[in-house]
C-alpha cells in the first residue's frame, strides 16, 4: 500500500482533488461561518473507500463547488494541513496514520510541537484565528449557532451553546470540565467511578478562567465572559471557587445566580428565565433594547450584525427561534420601524427605517 503523501499542501488523507481554481482577486478575510467549516472539514474527511467516507467526500466536494470562498479557505487549511505534514516523516506518519488517532488529535498534537497554530490563526483576524483554533482544538466544541447535547461517560448531560469550546479532564480523583470559551449547561449524574483510595464520589467541577463552580447534585449553566464567568442555578446547589485564591467560595441555591471576577466572587439577583431561553433554542426578549437584543442575537449569527445607534434605543418583546436567524431579523422589519441593511451574507445593519 502506497504511503500517505505528506508534502505540504497536500489535500487530508482521501480527499480529491480540487476543481476550483482560486481567483487571484480573492479577499483576504475568511468569513466565520466558512473558516468553522473548513477546519471542520478538514477534520471529519475520512481515508479509505467506505461507503462513509464516500459520502463525506461527496459533502465536501459539494460544499467546496458551492462557493469560491470555500475554495480560497479551503487552500489556506491545506497549507495548515502542509504545515502539519511538514514535521519529521516518522512523526506525521504516527500523527495522521495510525489508526489509534483522530485527526482532531493529530492537529492539536502538531500544536504542541509547534507545527500547525499559527496557520490557524492565519484564517482571518486574530478573534476568527482564535473561534477556528478553539474548535480545531477542544475536547467538544460548537460552531456559531450551533448547540451540542452529550452524555459523558459518568452520565452527566452537558448542552453547549453557541461558539463553545470545552476540554473534558477526568481522573481516578475529579470529574473536570473546563470550559475555554462559551457557554454550557450541566447536568450532574451520580459518579460511577469513586475515588479508589477514599472511596468518595469524585467531585464535579467546572473550570473557567476565573474559578471553579463545583456542582452538588445539580443543573446549572455557565458562561465565559471576556473578564468574568457567570453561574446560574435551575437545581440543587453549585459551589463557587475563586482561581487565584480558593479560601474565597460562595455557595449558590437553586434559582440562585453569582459571578466569579478576577477578585472576587460576586452573588446577584436571580436571573429571569428568558436567560435560559437558550436551553430550549430560543431568544426571549421582554421589553428589551434593540441594541441589547441584537447583540445576543450576534452571537448565534456568523460574521458581523450590527444595530445603529439611532435603532438601539427601541424596545422589543417576543419569541424568537435561534436556529434561523435570517427569520428573526425579517420578524423585527416587520414589528419595528427598522431595515435590514446586507452588505454580504456576513455583513448586516439593522437601521432605522
Amino acid at each position: 500500500m502506497a504511503a500517505p503523501d505528506y508534502r505540504p499542501g497536500a489535500l487530508p488523507l482521501g480527499a480529491q482533488a480540487m476543481p476550483t481554481p482560486i481567483p487571484t482577486s480573492a479577499p483576504t478575510t475568511i468569513p466565520p461561518a466558512v473558516a468553522q467549516a473548513a477546519v471542520r472539514w478538514l477534520l471529519d474527511l475520512e481515508p479509505g473507500d467506505s461507503s462513509s467516507a464516500r459520502r463525506k467526500r461527496q459533502q465536501w466536494q459539494s460544499w467546496l463547488d458551492a462557493d469560491p470562498l470555500h475554495a480560497q479557505a479551503w487552500q489556506r487549511i491545506a497549507q495548515v494541513d502542509g504545515q502539519l505534514r511538514g514535521m519529521p516523516t516518522a512523526v506525521a506518519v504516527q500523527t495522521l496514520a495510525s489508526p489509534a488517532l483522530s485527526r482532531r488529535h493529530a492537529v492539536r498534537l502538531a500544536v504542541m510541537m509547534g507545527a500547525g497554530a499559527g496557520g490557524l490563526l492565519a484564517l482571518g483576524n486574530s478573534p476568527l484565528g482564535q473561534q477556528a483554533w478553539l474548535s480545531a482544538s477542544a475536547d467538544l466544541s460548537t460552531a456559531t449557532g450551533e448547540q451540542q447535547r452529550t452524555v459523558l461517560a459518568d452520565g452527566t448531560r452537558l448542552l453547549l451553546n453557541t461558539a463553545t469550546a470545552v476540554d473534558l479532564r477526568y481522573s481516578s480523583s475529579e470529574r473536570l470540565i473546563v470550559l475555554r470559551a462559551g457557554e454550557i449547561q450541566i447536568e450532574s449524574a451520580a459518579d460511577p467511578s469513586p475515588d479508589p483510595v477514599t472511596g468518595q464520589p469524585r467531585p464535579l467541577r467546572v473550570r473557567s478562567s476565573q474559578g471553579w463552580a463545583r456542582a452538588i447534585g445539580t443543573r446549572f449553566t455557565v458562561r465565559q465572559y471576556a473578564d468574568d464567568t457567570l453561574v446560574q442555578v435551575q437545581e440543587g446547589q453549585v459551589e463557587l471557587q475563586l482561581r487565584h485564591d480558593m479560601s474565597q467560595t460562595l455557595r449558590l441555591a437553586a434559582g440562585q445566580q453569582g459571578r466569579i471576577a478576577a477578585q472576587q466572587l460576586l452573588r446577584e439577583a436571580a436571573a429571569p428565565a428568558a436567560d435560559l431561553a437558550w436551553t430550549q433554542g430560543m431568544l426571549v426578549a421582554d421589553d428589551m433594547r434593540l441594541g441589547d437584543f441584537i447583540v445576543e442575537l450576534a452571537r448565534y449569527r456568523p460574521g458581523r450584525l450590527h444595530c445603529t445607534p439611532d435603532a438601539a434605543a427601541l424596545r422589543v418583546s417576543g419569541s424568537y427561534p435561534l436556529a434561523d436567524t435570517d427569520k428573526v431579523l425579517a420578524a423585527l422589519s416587520r414589528a419595528l420601524p427598522v431595515r435590514i441593511s446586507s452588505r454580504t451574507r456576513w455583513w448586516v445593519t439593522v437601521e432605522k427605517s
